[in-house]
């Protein structure tokens, strides 16, 4: 084949290491910047300890919360992430089934939402029972008969997929807004 003429003043173009050194080092300082931030103050990863959200989160599957919520991103069905109210340094996974101005009972395991059960609506998750308490008369226990409680501002009422594996509002009431970590993607 024929050479390529060069043009006057062209010079040859060669690999300049420094030059290739100073953008790999500034891409790379950018990528790890980028993602601990979006680690960090977006969202992370979350993996369930319990069998609490069983069988929607079975206990070892790695899920992803979303630390940018607000009260209004917050709707009924949604999984969230929550700092436990009496025990520090424990979080909860579980279900708003109650926002502020709803009435929430239970009867017999069955939840109502102002005068509705969860039954007469379609649910798009399935709820499981492992009842392995021991037997006791229903009137010992409120966490199957849970009389009207109405859901206060900026507050939730939140109950587990797994109702009798788990800690939830049935034990330590509603929970303010300020306690939700995330909400699960």
């Amino acid at each position: 084949m024929f050479p390529l003429k060069r043009e006057f003043g062209e010079k040859d173009k060669k690999f300049d290491k420094k030059k290739f050194a100073q953008i790999l080092s500034i891409s790379l300082t950018i990528g790890f910047t980028f993602a601990f931030i979006l680690r960090v103050w977006i969202f992370f990863p979350f993996v369930p300890e319990t069998e609490e959200m069983s069988p929607t989160f079975p206990k070892g599957k790695r899920i992803y919360i979303s630390r940018w919520v607000r009260d209004s991103s917050l709707f009924l069905g949604d999984v969230v992430l929550a700092e436990h109210p009496t025990q520090k340094d424990k979080v909860v996974l579980v279900r708003i089934v109650g926002k502020s101005g709803d009435q929430i009972s239970l009867k017999d395991k069955v939840l109502f939402r102002n005068g509705v059960s969860e039954r007469e609506e379609k649910l798009p998750f399935q709820l499981q029972y492992k009842d392995a308490r021991d037997p006791l008369p229903s009137t010992h226990s409120n966490r199957d008969n849970l009389s009207t409680v109405l859901v206060e501002d900026r507050k939730y009422f939140l109950l587990c997929d797994n109702r009798d594996d788990c800690l939830d509002s049935r034990d330590f009431g509603q929970l303010p807004f300020e306690k939700i970590l995330g909400k699960v993607l």
